[in-house]
C-alpha cells in the first residue's frame, strides 16, 4: 500500500476540511520516523562503524608492527583474520545484515592478504596485478551477496584495476581515450546495478554515487582533454557523454527524480565553462565564463525547483 508523502498530506489538508489532529496523526504514522526506525538507523550506523574500526585496526596493526613481525607471523595474521571473517559470515547464525557486513569485511581483507604476500615474498607484482587479483578473488562474494557496500568496494576495485592497467600494462592511450573508456566502464557498472537492483531502495544511494563518479570522470576528461590537440577524440568523447546524459535525463523525467537532472545539469555547466575558456580568445572570456556559471546555476535551480513542485502537486505561490 502506498504511503502518502509529506507534500501530498499538506496538499490534501489545504484543500479539504481535514482536522489538524488527523493530519498530525497521519504525519506521525506515514512520514515521521518512529522509535523503531531510529533504533534501526542506530543499529546500522554502529554496525558499519564497528566493522570500519575493526578493519582500520587490522591495517594499522600491520603498518605499526611491520618491522617487528616475522614473515610467517604476518601471513598467519592476515590469513587468520580473513578466514575468521569468511567462515563467520558463511556458517555462523547471524542476522542477514550482520552477515552481509562480515562478508564485506572479508572482501576487504582479501586485499590485506594479497598485500602481505606481495611484501613478504617480494613477488615483483605491480599495482595492477594486486588490484586485478583482488577483483577476481572478490567475485564469489559479489555474486552471492547482494549488499550495496560490497558492490561499492567492487566498483572501486574495477576503477583501480582499470586505471593501474592503463598506466602500467596497457598500450599508451591519450588522456581523452583513457577517460572515455573509464567513463564507459562506470556507465556499464551503473547500468548493471540499475537493471538488477533498481527496485531495492537500499541500492538507491549506490546508483546515485556511481552516477556521480561517472559524471566527474566525464567532466574532468572533457575539460582537461579539450586542451589536447585531438579534436576527433574530443568530439566522440563529448558525443558519448551527451548520449549517456540524455539517457539519465529521460530516466529522471520518467521516474520523477531531481537527482539525475541536477547531476547532468551541473556536469554540463562545468564542461561548457571549460570548453568556453579553451576556445575563447578575447579578454573578457573569464567574465563570460563566470556569467555562464552564475546564470546557468540560477536557471538550473529555478527549473528544478519548479519541476519538483509540479511533481509534488504544489502550487508556485
Amino acid at each position: 500500500m502506498h504511503k502518502a508523502s509529506r507534500e501530498e498530506i499538506h496538499l490534501v489538508a489545504r484543500n479539504s476540511d481535514w482536522r489538524t489532529e488527523d493530519v498530525k496523526r497521519t504525519l506521525e504514522t506515514d512520514v515521521y520516523a518512529s522509535e523503531r526506525d531510529w533504533r534501526r538507523l542506530l543499529e546500522y550506523l554502529l554496525l558499519g562503524a564497528g566493522a570500519s574500526f575493526l578493519l582500520s585496526g587490522i591495517f594499522f596493526f600491520f603498518a605499526y608492527n611491520w618491522e617487528a613481525l616475522s614473515g610467517r607471523t604476518k601471513i598467519g595474521i592476515a590469513l587468520g583474520t580473513f578466514l575468521i571473517a569468511g567462515l563467520t559470515g558463511s556458517f555462523a547464525p547471524l542476522p542477514r545484515l550482520t552477515r552481509s557486513v562480515v562478508h564485506t569485511a572479508a572482501v576487504v581483507l582479501i586485499g590485506a592478504v594479497l598485500a602481505v604476500l606481495g611484501q613478504v615474498y617480494q613477488t615483483g607484482a605491480n599495482a595492477y596485478d594486486f588490484f586485478f587479483g583482488w577483483l577476481v578473488l572478490s567475485l564469489p562474494w559479489v555474486v552471492s551477496v547482494p549488499f550495496a557496500p560490497l558492490y561499492l568496494v567492487f566498483v572501486g576495485l574495477i576503477n583501480a584495476a582499470f586505471i593501474t592497467y592503463t598506466q602500467q600494462i596497457g598500450i599508451e592511450l591519450s588522456f581523452l581515450v583513457t577517460g572515455m573508456l573509464l567513463f564507459g566502464c562506470n556507465l556499464i557498472c551503473w547500468m548493471y546495478l540499475w537493471s538488477r537492483f533498481r527496485t531495492r531502495p537500499s541500492f538507491n544511494w549506490l546508483l546515485q554515487l556511481v552516477a556521480f563518479w561517472a559524471v566527474i570522470v566525464a567532466t574532468v576528461n572533457i575539460s582537461a582533454g579539450a586542451y589536447d590537440d585531438y579534436p576527433q577524440q574530443l568530439f566522440f568523447t563529448v558525443l558519448f557523454a551527451a548520449l549517456a546524459y540524455a539517457g539519465w535525463v529521460l530516466l529522471a523525467l520518467r521516474q520523477r527524480s531531481i537527482y539525475y537532472l541536477a547531476l547532468v545539469g551541473g556536469g554540463s555547466l562545468i564542461t561548457l565553462n571549460f570548453l568556453l575558456l579553451r576556445w575563447a580568445n578575447f579578454l573578457d572570456s573569464f567574465l563570460l565564463a563566470g556569467l555562464l556559471i552564475l546564470g546557468g546555476v540560477t536557471l538550473l535551480v529555478h527549473y528544478l525547483n519548479r519541476l519538483n513542485r509540479s511533481w509534488r502537486g504544489q502550487t508556485n505561490d
